[in-house]
């Protein structure tokens, strides 16, 4: 907060930013506006892909360093590894844990898996999130301990969000909690990549 306040303190640049906002309106905030919904699932060729694009006039280059900065230091998964990282594009096998409930007794926990894929473009970087699988939190980590593969069960993004195929003893409507924890994730990550762009492009502007 101290920096961003050192920003709008200083001379002129608030009625440069209002001018932007005046003059500019559709390019800023445009990957914000998109908020996915647990009732409203995207299909792409039988699979669930989450699409986002964020347009700012940044370069390819720009674009790479704001996502590399925010995968690195601020997305906090579970796990993660690049498998293509440079400034032609970037992915990710990310795995984070949706924690969906918890009492005294147990804690419904859920491992998911998908690959993350931005590309950069003048002006513009996209990004989709694929290949979901869900591991549930027991199954999980007992694979994590073992030295051996075993053959736990999995369930695609589809399973779980389009045809509600996973059910829990106990657990009402499981398969759409478990929806509405992955779209939150989603929607931060959108966010918070939409953070890091604009931020660095109201600078530019300044500067």
């Amino acid at each position: 907060m101290r920096n961003i306040s050192k920003f709008l303190s200083r001379r002129g640049f608030i009625a440069k930013l209002c001018l932007f906002f005046i003059f500019f309106p559709s390019s800023m905030g445009f990957a914000q506006s998109i908020q996915f919904s647990k009732d409203s699932i995207p299909v792409v060729d039988g699979e669930v892909v989450f699409l986002a694009k964020f347009e700012y006039e940044l370069n390819k280059n720009e674009f790479f360093r704001r996502t590399y900065s925010y995968l690195n230091d601020k997305l906090d998964p579970y796990s993660g590894a690049f498998l293509i990282n440079n400034e032609d594009s970037t992915i990710c096998l990310i795995t984070d844990y949706l924690e969906i409930s918890s009492n005294p007794i147990a804690v419904f926990g859920m491992y998911i898996t998908y690959n993350m894929h931005l590309t950069y473009n003048e002006g513009n970087c996209t990004m989709a999130i694929s290949n979901i699988s869900y591991m549930e939190k027991g199954y999980f980590e007992s694979q994590e301990k073992s030295k051996r593969k075993l053959n736990m069960p999995k369930y695609s993004g589809k399973d779980i969000m389009v045809d509600k195929n996973y059910t829990r003893l106990m657990t009402q409507n499981a398969s759409g909690k478990i929806t509405e924890a992955t779209v939150e994730r989603v929607n931060e990550i959108i966010k918070n990549l939409d953070l890091s762009f604009i931020i660095k492009y109201i600078v530019l502007i300044k500067n």
